[in-house]
């Protein structure tokens, strides 16, 4: 009787904890960079959109900046969503320089929307903003934060190689 009780407080507590821990360390969780390791822990756990902005709580997802033309921004933009195992190019809209894609998680097959916005600017400078939302749950345990890194990572790498 007890190992039976035992076995089920398992799988009804650790087993749903532990899938949790596995999750948020294959995100990349950066847990102890700021703003330290209590607000990531319920940004990941409550939140199921990451963003880029001027002024982000997380320091990794301040928008990018590239002094490049736009058009070869817009290129390498459209190149980076295309290449990207799990990626699938929804909508490309070069002209306006407004993409979307959808990202396969690669445990659980979720799928989360991921969009890019160009925009150039009169001091020649072009800013890339990327918007990753999970389709359901309520907290991504980091995965949309992951997808816009992973996003920036890979154009970085196209803009390099065509420069």
């Amino acid at each position: 009787m007890r190992y039976k009780l035992l076995a089920g407080i398992v799988l009804v507590l650790i087993l749903p904890v532990a899938a949790v821990v596995i999750a948020i360390a294959m995100n990349r969780p950066m847990l102890l960079d700021p703003p330290g390791f209590m607000e990531r822990l319920s940004i990941y756990l409550r939140y199921n959109v990451a963003e880029t902005t001027a002024d982000p709580i997380l320091p990794e997802l301040r928008v990018r900046h590239y002094r490049l033309p736009e058009e070869a921004v817009k290129t390498a933009v459209e190149r980076t969503i295309r290449s990207l195992p799990r990626w699938k190019m929804v909508r490309a809209e070069g002209d306006v320089g407004a993409y979307q894609a959808e990202v396969s998680s690669l445990i659980w097959r979720f799928r989360d929307d991921l969009s890019v916005l160009v925009i150039g600017s009169a001091t020649g400078e072009v800013e890339v903003y990327v918007h990753s939302a999970s389709r359901i749950g309520r907290g991504d345990l980091g995965a949309n934060r992951v997808h816009v890194l992973t996003f920036y990572e890979a154009l970085e790498r196209h803009l390099q190689e065509n420069s």
